[in-house]
């Protein structure tokens, strides 16, 4: 079955659904999909992601504790 054979018979079946619980149950699933599509990295992002964790990593870049964030933050 193709992708958007299943979708036509969701929304038809979905529009003849009248129990609350189940209808929830499947916003819940709809939305945490969504939601996980939203915070998708793209290739270039994940690169330079990887490239900052190994520089991190080998001790290359700096790195600051929670105090320290916390104190410079409030200086400002």
């Amino acid at each position: 079955m193709t992708t958007t054979l299943i979708k036509k018979k969701l929304t038809k079946a979905i529009k003849e659904i009248d129990d609350s619980d189940f209808l929830n149950a499947l916003h819940i699933i709809v939305n945490s999909k969504m939601e996980e599509a939203a915070f998708q990295l793209s290739t270039a992002q994940q690169k330079e992601l990887d490239r900052r964790r190994a520089l991190h990593k080998t001790g290359k870049s700096k790195s600051y504790t929670w105090p320290e964030v916390k104190r410079s933050l409030l200086k400002k």
